[in-house]
């Protein structure tokens, strides 16, 4: 149990983010490190996926990553949020893992790689376009060249990929993926308020582990119909490489960026996912990236480039 802390709201004051930060900073950094672990989670995952029912890989991944975030939490010293506070902790973390994590996987398995892609670059506009009218942050001229410049970026290393892309013949794939970006684009703008009063870690703690809950029953049946001895020991290393590595500590830098950036600046940072599979995959799989693939990576540096000057 997290340390509880009945001023717990009041926090808020003593953590002020501060969204107009310029320049390279140490959460820049993080988030850097972020993007680096989601980039190559891409990977890890689709190995694994040879061995694992997606359900019960992602049962098994959130309930480690559920229980370590915890651990950290509690190791930490964070507090216990206040009892007005769990009815929206429930309400996000059920958002923004169980509800995309469901739609996102179910997305994945009924339409293209590319479109997938393609409308998972939403995510920094949705949010930023949320942020902007909800009176979170407002978007100067340069933030909307930016997420223009970004997101043309994907596109070019999508359709550069030689990855098919069409939409209407998949669309009951193509709108879960689009459910699963808004459902992470509002947990990303409903988080702010709960990271600057309990803090990163604990704001993580609790919405991931109230979160892992449902994803881990809905997945009961594909973990009881899964072939444990088939499981290999590389599958094992993929399962605590994307539960620790990117659920754990990518959400801890997530929450820390919203926290210190808000949350369209850090939205922007899931943009460079792709570059990061993109360099992934030429290293680790020889597929060597095309020249249109290098111009969109360029466009998405340029893009952050300018909302982070």
């Amino acid at each position: 149990m997290l340390h509880p802390h009945p001023q717990a709201a009041s926090a808020s004051a003593g953590a002020a983010s501060d969204p107009r930060a310029v320049g390279f900073t140490r959460t820049d950094a993080l988030l850097a490190l972020m993007v680096l672990l989601w980039g190559v989670n891409f990977i890890v995952v689709k190995a694994a996926l040879g061995v694992f029912a997606p359900l019960s890989f992602n049962a098994v991944r959130f309930s480690i990553a559920a229980i370590a975030v915890v651990a950290v939490a509690w190791v930490s010293g964070s507090r216990r949020p206040a009892a007005a506070l769990l009815p929206r902790l429930a309400a996000l973390g059920i958002l923004g893992n169980t509800c995309y994590q469901l739609a996102f996987i179910e997305g994945i398995a009924r339409t293209r790689a590319g479109n997938a892609a393609l409308l998972m670059a939403a995510v920094p506009v949705q949010t930023a376009v949320i942020g902007h009218f909800r009176g979170h942050e407002r978007l100067r001229g340069r933030d909307v060249a930016g997420l223009a410049l970004s997101c043309a970026g994907v596109a070019a290393i999508v359709l550069g990929s030689g990855r098919e892309v069409g939409f209407g013949a998949t669309v009951t794939g193509d709108l879960l993926v689009f459910a699963a970006t808004v459902c992470w684009s509002l947990y990303t703008i409903g988080t702010k308020p709960l990271a600057d009063a309990l803090g990163s870690i604990a704001a993580t703690a609790w919405t991931m582990a109230i979160g892992a809950v449902p994803l881990v029953l809905v997945a009961v049946p594909a973990v009881l119909a899964q072939e444990w001895r088939a499981v290999t020991p590389a599958a094992w290393g993929a399962v605590v490489f994307s539960s620790l590595g990117a659920l754990v500590v990518g959400y801890l830098i997530w929450y820390h960026g919203v926290r210190r950036l808000g949350a369209s600046r850090t939205a922007f940072f899931s943009n460079f996912t792709p570059v990061v599979a993109l360099l992934a995959a030429w290293a680790l799989l020889g597929e060597v990236p095309t020249l249109w693939q290098g111009l969109g990576a360029a466009g998405i540096f340029g893009g952050i480039g300018l909302t982070r000057t």
